[in-house]
């Protein structure tokens, strides 16, 4: 830590793989699933119960607006049962979306939020004088995404991000062309194989040039965005998307958002849901009944609640295909910016092993010299394990500095 030349001035850390009511970021394919495994965990249970959230959905997983989504969906179901009552667990984005579709056709909907507050896993916190987010930070697929014509719509600000511009930089020379090493391995590889399997076969022959470029597209655009090691992922992984052109982040956070959709909710926090009887004609959540229950809580928490009866075997099995991604975010303010500036206001580092790959340059969107750096799947147990939050960012502030030497030898 003596090398380090600059200090912040504040950091956060996150924990959402500790976190009871996640544990992990969003959800993501283990060996063997596909995205039909998420379509099956979403069926409507026998007209009083379905699932729903970001893990249900095939089209827009891992995303606050593919949660939304399908939280609509749910809703739908519910009043196609004809249910006069509905309870919806969790007051997320899915929660939050079924709730004011169930309002606005004058059904009764009661949310119960085990946290203290609403959103989720989005969380805006104040950092210094800013506000930055603890989990889900950009409106990614900007035309597809009804929440951006929710947030155009309430004047909210937003900053574009290039993803595809990134200021990159890597530990052991120039950076490779990622984008193409990323298209050959996926149109190469063996998808009869599991993931791990397959990516060892197509590295055989080639040569160490093409295997670094492939290590570093993996590390970027495959373990970064489904925050699992290869050995824990589906080969079906490779096609899920990731961001996308025009994604845009809300600089004064993405709370704001979630905020003015719940107005007018019937929303209970501190309500932490461990079973959900739906054995009779009714619903029934501790001292609650209803017609109908949508449930949203993360996948990584669904397998903590006690169905009664149980989840039919179709979701069980889906359940069982699903898994958390391990995804943690770091961010650090300083008295001034010290980096080497971005155009786009995103930067790659490639560092092997890997650690803090991927950062957002805040600073010219919220006034304040601040950067936020994500790491995932195993490079977490490599700088989290046994540290404290001042040292992890610290350590964040080593690669950091070490990406910005490397750009200012390019």
């Amino acid at each position: 830590m003596d090398s380090l030349r600059h200090r912040p001035t504040a950091f956060h850390v996150t924990h959402w793989s500790d976190d009871p009511f996640s544990r992990g970021a969003y959800s993501t394919l283990l060996p063997g699933a596909t995205p039909e495994h998420r379509r099956r965990l979403g069926e409507p249970l026998n007209g009083r119960l379905v699932l729903a959230g970001e893990a249900c959905n095939p089209i827009a997983p891992a995303m606050t607006h593919g949660a939304w989504n399908d939280g609509l969906r749910a809703a739908d179901i519910a009043i196609e049962s004809a249910a006069r009552r509905v309870l919806v667990i969790g007051a997320g984005f899915a929660g939050i979306a079924a709730a004011r579709r169930l309002k606005e056709t004058g059904i009764e909907c009661l949310i119960l939020e085990a946290r203290d507050r609403l959103g989720g896993r989005v969380h805006s916190i104040s950092l210094g004088p800013v506000r930055v987010d603890e989990g889900a930070a950009w409106l990614q697929q900007f035309d597809n995404n009804p929440l951006a014509v929710h947030a155009q719509r309430l004047g909210l600000p937003l900053r574009e991000t290039d993803f595809g511009q990134p200021l990159a930089a890597a530990a052991d020379g120039p950076v490779p062309d990622i984008d193409a090493a990323w298209e050959a391995l996926r149109a190469g590889i063996d998808r009869s194989l599991p993931l791990a399997e397959g990516v060892a076969r197509y590295l055989e022959d080639r040569d160490e040039e093409t295997r670094r470029a492939t290590r570093f597209a993996l590390d970027a655009n495959l373990i970064l965005e489904a925050c699992l090691p290869l050995e824990s992922l589906s080969v079906d992984a490779l096609d899920e998307e990731g961001v996308g052109a025009g994604d845009r982040f809300l600089p004064q956070g993405y709370s704001q958002l979630a905020v003015h959709l719940a107005e007018g909710l019937d929303i209970r926090l501190n309500q932490v849901v461990t079973a959900i009887d739906w054995s009779g004609d009714k619903v029934r959540i501790g001292d609650e009944s209803a017609d109908f229950c949508v449930c949203t809580a993360p996948i990584g928490v669904l397998r903590d609640i006690r169905f009664t009866p149980p989840l039919p075997a179709a979701q069980q099995g889906a359940l069982a295909h699903l898994g958390m991604g391990q995804l943690e975010k770091v961010v650090l303010q300083f008295d001034e910016r010290w980096w080497p500036v971005s155009p786009s206001g995103y930067l790659r580092w490639y560092d092997t092993p890997a650690s803090f790959g991927e950062w957002l340059d805040l600073t010219d969107a919220v006034g304040t010299p601040t950067v936020a750096g994500l790491i995932a799947a195993d490079a977490l147990e490599r700088v989290f394990a046994g540290r404290s939050d001042e040292e992890i960012a610290l350590k964040a502030c080593e690669a950091l500095q070490a990406w910005a030497d490397a750009v200012r030898t390019l």
